[in-house]
Protein backbone atom coordinates (compact mmCIF):
# COMPACT_ATOMS: atom_id res chain seq x y z
CA UNK A 1 0.00 0.00 0.00
CA UNK A 2 1.38 3.64 -0.92
CA UNK A 3 1.84 5.94 2.06
CA UNK A 4 -1.33 8.10 2.05
CA UNK A 5 -3.48 5.64 0.44
CA UNK A 6 -5.06 4.91 3.62
CA UNK A 7 -6.05 8.61 4.18
CA UNK A 8 -7.57 8.76 0.47
CA UNK A 9 -9.80 5.43 1.06
CA UNK A 10 -11.16 7.15 3.97
CA UNK A 11 -12.10 10.26 2.06
CA UNK A 12 -14.92 8.89 -0.05
CA UNK A 13 -16.95 7.32 2.91
CA UNK A 14 -16.76 10.63 4.65
CA UNK A 15 -17.57 12.74 2.29
CA UNK A 16 -20.52 10.66 1.18
CA UNK A 17 -21.27 10.60 5.62
CA UNK A 18 -20.60 14.59 5.32
CA UNK A 19 -23.06 15.54 2.39
CA UNK A 20 -25.55 13.37 4.49
CA UNK A 21 -25.17 15.59 7.18
CA UNK A 22 -25.06 18.90 5.52
CA UNK A 23 -28.15 18.10 3.77
CA UNK A 24 -29.79 17.13 7.01
CA UNK A 25 -28.41 20.55 8.75
CA UNK A 26 -28.87 22.50 5.50
CA UNK A 27 -33.29 21.70 5.92
CA UNK A 28 -33.63 21.64 9.41
CA UNK A 29 -31.97 25.44 9.45
CA UNK A 30 -33.90 26.53 6.73
CA UNK A 31 -37.42 25.32 8.45
CA UNK A 32 -36.16 26.93 12.23
CA UNK A 33 -35.75 30.70 9.86
CA UNK A 34 -38.51 30.02 8.37
CA UNK A 35 -40.39 29.57 11.51
CA UNK A 36 -38.21 32.20 13.55
CA UNK A 37 -39.36 34.86 10.72
CA UNK A 38 -42.53 34.52 10.78
CA UNK A 39 -43.16 35.03 14.68
CA UNK A 40 -42.66 31.83 15.76
CA UNK A 41 -40.27 32.55 18.39
CA UNK A 42 -42.03 30.45 21.11
CA UNK A 43 -43.09 27.39 18.95
CA UNK A 44 -42.80 24.33 20.94
CA UNK A 45 -40.35 22.86 18.37
CA UNK A 46 -38.20 26.07 18.33
CA UNK A 47 -38.32 28.01 21.67
CA UNK A 48 -34.26 30.21 21.82
CA UNK A 49 -32.82 32.54 23.30
CA UNK A 50 -31.17 36.18 21.93
CA UNK A 51 -28.36 33.95 20.31
CA UNK A 52 -31.08 31.97 18.24
CA UNK A 53 -31.14 34.35 15.17
CA UNK A 54 -27.32 33.93 14.91
CA UNK A 55 -27.34 29.98 15.31
CA UNK A 56 -29.64 29.79 12.52
CA UNK A 57 -28.03 32.03 9.58
CA UNK A 58 -24.83 30.60 10.44
CA UNK A 59 -25.62 27.18 10.42
CA UNK A 60 -27.58 27.80 7.32
CA UNK A 61 -24.86 29.37 5.92
CA UNK A 62 -22.58 26.62 7.08
CA UNK A 63 -24.92 23.99 5.56
CA UNK A 64 -24.60 25.49 1.83
CA UNK A 65 -20.39 25.94 2.15
CA UNK A 66 -20.41 22.46 3.90
CA UNK A 67 -22.46 21.24 0.67
CA UNK A 68 -20.43 23.55 -1.92
CA UNK A 69 -17.57 21.60 -0.03
CA UNK A 70 -18.35 18.17 0.06
CA UNK A 71 -19.23 18.49 -3.91
CA UNK A 72 -15.72 19.77 -5.09
CA UNK A 73 -14.14 16.82 -2.28
CA UNK A 74 -16.26 14.07 -4.18
CA UNK A 75 -15.11 15.35 -7.83
CA UNK A 76 -11.24 15.55 -6.27
CA UNK A 77 -11.43 12.19 -4.89
CA UNK A 78 -12.41 10.91 -8.27
CA UNK A 79 -10.20 13.00 -10.41
CA UNK A 80 -7.28 12.95 -7.89
CA UNK A 81 -4.96 15.51 -9.49
CA UNK A 82 -3.24 18.56 -8.47
CA UNK A 83 -5.55 20.78 -9.85
CA UNK A 84 -9.23 19.37 -8.07
CA UNK A 85 -6.88 19.52 -4.95
CA UNK A 86 -6.59 23.02 -5.69
CA UNK A 87 -10.53 23.39 -5.78
CA UNK A 88 -11.11 21.24 -2.80
CA UNK A 89 -8.60 22.48 -0.46
CA UNK A 90 -9.93 26.36 -0.01
CA UNK A 91 -13.41 25.32 -0.33
CA UNK A 92 -12.96 23.12 2.71
CA UNK A 93 -10.77 25.71 4.47
CA UNK A 94 -13.61 28.49 4.19
CA UNK A 95 -16.55 25.94 5.01
CA UNK A 96 -14.49 24.74 8.09
CA UNK A 97 -14.16 28.61 9.14
CA UNK A 98 -17.96 29.18 9.07
CA UNK A 99 -18.73 26.05 10.60
CA UNK A 100 -16.28 27.40 13.63
CA UNK A 101 -18.45 30.40 13.81
CA UNK A 102 -21.39 28.59 14.07
CA UNK A 103 -20.08 26.06 16.57
CA UNK A 104 -19.21 29.29 18.73
CA UNK A 105 -22.59 30.55 18.20
CA UNK A 106 -24.06 27.51 19.47
CA UNK A 107 -22.07 27.21 22.41
CA UNK A 108 -22.89 30.78 23.46
CA UNK A 109 -26.58 29.76 23.04
CA UNK A 110 -26.00 26.87 25.29
CA UNK A 111 -24.17 28.78 27.94
CA UNK A 112 -27.31 30.89 27.64
CA UNK A 113 -29.83 28.58 28.50
CA UNK A 114 -33.56 29.19 28.27
CA UNK A 115 -36.22 26.71 26.29
CA UNK A 116 -34.94 25.41 23.42
CA UNK A 117 -37.36 23.10 21.48
CA UNK A 118 -36.05 19.55 20.47
CA UNK A 119 -35.76 20.66 16.87
CA UNK A 120 -33.36 23.45 18.09
CA UNK A 121 -31.36 21.09 20.13
CA UNK A 122 -31.23 18.89 17.15
CA UNK A 123 -29.89 21.74 14.96
CA UNK A 124 -27.05 22.23 17.67
CA UNK A 125 -26.03 18.78 17.33
CA UNK A 126 -25.90 18.60 13.68
CA UNK A 127 -23.48 21.84 14.02
CA UNK A 128 -21.04 20.08 16.68
CA UNK A 129 -21.30 17.10 14.83
CA UNK A 130 -20.77 18.71 11.09
CA UNK A 131 -17.61 20.58 12.68
CA UNK A 132 -15.99 18.05 13.78
CA UNK A 133 -16.33 16.04 10.62
CA UNK A 134 -15.32 18.92 8.31
CA UNK A 135 -12.51 19.45 10.43
CA UNK A 136 -11.60 15.25 9.93
CA UNK A 137 -12.23 16.01 6.29
CA UNK A 138 -10.08 18.53 6.03
CA UNK A 139 -6.95 16.68 7.81
CA UNK A 140 -7.23 13.58 5.74
CA UNK A 141 -7.68 15.76 2.51
CA UNK A 142 -4.56 17.02 3.70
CA UNK A 143 -2.87 13.69 4.91
CA UNK A 144 -3.63 11.78 1.70
CA UNK A 145 -2.53 14.84 -0.44
CA UNK A 146 1.25 15.08 0.71
CA UNK A 147 1.46 11.27 1.19
CA UNK A 148 0.81 10.82 5.28
CA UNK A 149 -1.28 8.19 6.59
CA UNK A 150 -0.72 4.33 6.79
Amino acid sequence: MAVGRGARTLLGPLLVVNFVIHLILLGLAAWSLNKYIDGHQNHHHLGGNPATSLVLMFALVSGVTGVCSTVAGLIHHRLWRSESFGIAAPLAIISFSIKALAFGFVCKQIIMGGHRGKRLQTLEALVVISTLSQLLYLLLLHAAMFGYGP
